[in-house]
């Protein structure tokens, strides 16, 4: 693990997931803000660790202003040999120049609600063509 404490919420992050990976879980611990590190499940979050397999992170958003920052990301891990895509927009905060990691929310997916009736492809094309949808703006 870096000796170094990381200079950006992007580097905390990383840092945080490579323990998650080796299972570091004092890391993970002493890299949450000292606000809201009481709320940390160190059992759960030592299973959770240790007992995934890691497969990726990435960061999809980044909104830092000053002394606060929102990254949304995901975590592709591997526990009970399900695949789990784990989103989270997470919330850093500096405290005494550093940055921590301070909480987080779970975005829901969006449904699409479709406007208009459902079209088949043998369907006559709404275009008013008078061809099948497959064969005029289904292609």
């Amino acid at each position: 693990m870096n000796l170094e404490w990381p200079k950006t919420p992007r580097e905390l992050l990383e840092a945080r997931y490579k323990a998650f990976v080796e299972g570091n879980i004092e890391y993970i611990f002493n890299t949450h803000h000292p606000e809201t590190r009481s709320q940390v499940d160190r059992n759960a979050v030592e299973n959770w660790s240790k007992n995934s397999r890691w497969l990726g992170l990435s960061i999809e958003n980044e909104d830092i202003q000053n002394e606060r920052a929102a990254l949304t990301f995901t975590v592709r891990y591997e526990k009970d040999f399900e695949t789990v895509d784990h989103r989270e927009l997470a919330e850093f905060r500096k405290d005494e120049g550093k940055w921590f990691y301070f909480d987080s929310e779970f975005p829901q997916p969006v449904s699409l609600k479709r406007e208009g009736p459902k079209v088949g492809r043998n369907d006559p094309c709404p275009c008013g063509s008078e061809k099948k949808f497959k064969k005029c703006c289904g292609k």
